[in-house]
Parts: structure tokens; sequence; C-alpha cells
């Protein structure tokens, strides 16, 4: 158990610095990312659709859902069409105007609940109300400009893996802090 967690507590670090340059590495490829994200996605889209078409295979006769089927193989062709067609190019060029409407309904979705706040009483609705309008304008305006969305998302990528690596990081050190505190109770 101890051998494991230290071995553990190495990976934690080794995974933290790598994901950290990863992330680094990539505020400075904007599209390498989105191709990359295309391809992720591409190779996601097969392993759920294949999922569901062998769950589909798996279930009892007359518990079969043909949906569950259905989209056992679109998600399959999808995927393949992504990762040997002109899929991942397609998905590069359409994921910057995906991530626009993403970002407007949001918004949208946040002056709707602001409203809903106001009725109810709450004071918090004139931020809501203000976030919203502000993400529906951004998203309105990334719509008109593909690159800053695809820019955006690539970015959003790299800062969440460099915070995911950080954290990895964190986490070694208190291991290494608790791991010393149970060393100095047990007087080993």
């Amino acid at each position: 158990m101890k051998k494991a967690l230290k071995s553990m507590k190495w990976l934690m670090l080794i995974s933290g610095i790598l994901v950290v340059i990863l992330g680094i590495t990539m505020l400075f490829t904007p599209l390498s990312n989105l191709v990359a994200l295309a391809i992720f996605i591409g190779i996601s889209m097969l392993i759920s659709g294949i999922s569901e078409i062998i769950s589909f295979c798996g279930e009892e006769k007359g518990h079969h859902s043909v949906w569950m089927l259905v989209s056992g193989i679109l998600s399959t062709l999808f995927g393949i069409w992504t990762m040997f067609g002109r899929g991942t190019e397609a998905l590069v060029a359409f994921l910057p105007f995906i991530f626009a409407v993403w970002v407007m309904s949001s918004g949208i979705t946040r002056i709707v609940g602001s409203v809903s706040l106001k009725s109810e009483g709450s004071s918090l609705w004139g931020w809501m109300l203000a976030f919203g309008i502000l993400g529906t304008v951004f998203g309105f305006l990334l719509l008109f400009s593909p690159v800053l969305s695809g820019m955006m998302i690539s970015y959003a990528l790299a800062f969440m893996l460099i915070s995911h690596g950080v954290n990895n990081i964190i986490i070694f050190f208190h291991m290494n802090k608790i791991g010393n505190h149970i060393r100095e109770h047990l007087g080993e």
C-alpha cells in the first residue's frame, strides 16, 4: 500500500508537469489545437457509437431500443467520417461557429433566468441579466469572427490543461505533507 501511494504521488507530479507543458505549448499553436479537438471528438464518437451498438446487441430480445442502435450507427459513422474522411477539416471549420452559438445561447439562457430571479425577488437578477447580455453580444460577435472564436476555444483548452496540471502538482505536495505528518506520528 505504501509503495502504491508513493508511486501514485510521483505519477501526479510527472503528469502535472507534462500537462502544464502541454497547456503552455497549446497557447502557441491555436490551429493545431482545433485539429486535435476535432480528432478527439471523432475518436469519442467512434467509441460511443461502438459501445451503443454493443449495448444494443447485448440487450434481451423485446428490450432492444431501436433508437440506441440508430444512435450507435450514426455516431460510429460520424466518428469514421471524422477520422478517415474529410470530417476533421469540416469539424475544424464548424467548431468556431458551434462555440459562438453556444456562447450566445448561454447568454440568452442567463437573460431568461434573470427574469425568473427578478420575479422571485432575488437581488442577483441584475448581475445575471448583465452577464447574459454580455454573453449574447459576445457570442454574436464570435459568430462573425470564426478566427477569434477558434482562438478562444484553443486558449480555453490550454488554460484548462494548465490548471489541471497545476492541480496535480499541488496534490503531489499535499500528499508529501500528509506522508510526512503520518511518519511523524508513527515515529518512523
